[in-house]
């Protein structure tokens, strides 16, 4: 079964759920434990568990074994970063503006100062300033200390850190197990490659490392078919 970045996703009711933005992998099973789709209903990423797909089509849309109403129903997916800020000088005289968290950037609000440069009261407007002297960045996440996300445009890299392509989608068992990557590359012409799951040495939310070289790859893409390469495994 291949779970591909940008799948379009229906639930068991034949209502279009929206498609597939993120893969999340737990590595402590080395599964892919679910995938994030982002929907039609007011932009809303829903984290949908592996277990929930019934089935995948050729053209690589999903079945999921659950209705609309259930579908709406999943936990929502989140990543957020704040800044706790501290007092810093000259800041004391503006209400609010030594304490609190605030959002690492304000979308929409085009006359604020951008984060981490430095803001003199009755200079400008506060919204969007961070003093990053003074300042712990924390993150909150819908995910488990031991998942991360992939996402379109993942980059691949091969063991000496060359650049060799992208994550088009992850080959999983029925159970979510995974059996290898494919990965797209070139820029004009995108040639596709199933790698393995034993080739892949590391990943994280930043890239996936392979432990095959740069020519290795190469050899690879030139003499295996991504389907071929994949039936051969066990």
């Amino acid at each position: 079964m291949h779970i591909e970045l940008g799948a379009h996703v229906l639930t068991q009711d034949g209502k279009t759920a929206g498609k597939v933005s993120k893969l999340i992998v737990d590595t402590s099973k080395g599964m892919l434990d679910s995938f994030v789709v982002h929907t039609q209903w007011m932009g809303n990423d829903l984290t949908v568990p592996i277990g929930k797909v019934e089935r995948v089509d050729a053209d690589e849309t999903i079945h999921l074994a659950i209705a609309e109403e259930q579908f709406l129903q999943l936990p929502q997916y989140f990543i957020e970063k704040f800044v706790t800020n501290s007092a810093a000088p000259g800041m004391e005289d503006y209400d609010g503006a030594s304490r609190g968290m605030m959002p690492l950037s304000t979308p929409g609000l085009s006359g604020s100062t951008p984060v981490g440069q430095e803001w003199t009261p009755g200079s400008g407007p506060f919204i969007g300033y961070v003093d990053m002297s003074s300042s712990v960045v924390t993150e909150q996440s819908s995910l488990s200390e031991n998942e991360f996300s992939i996402s379109k445009g993942t980059k691949v890299l091969a063991g000496d850190g060359s650049h060799v392509g992208h994550v088009h989608e992850l080959s999983v068992t029925d159970e979510g197990k995974l059996r290898g990557i494919v990965v797209i590359s070139g820029h004009i012409l995108k040639h596709q490659h199933f790698i393995p799951i034993e080739d892949v040495d590391d990943a994280d939310a930043s890239a996936v490392y392979l432990r095959m070289s740069v020519a290795d790859f190469q050899r690879l893409a030139q003499t295996d078919s991504p389907e071929a390469a994949e039936d051969a495994q066990p």
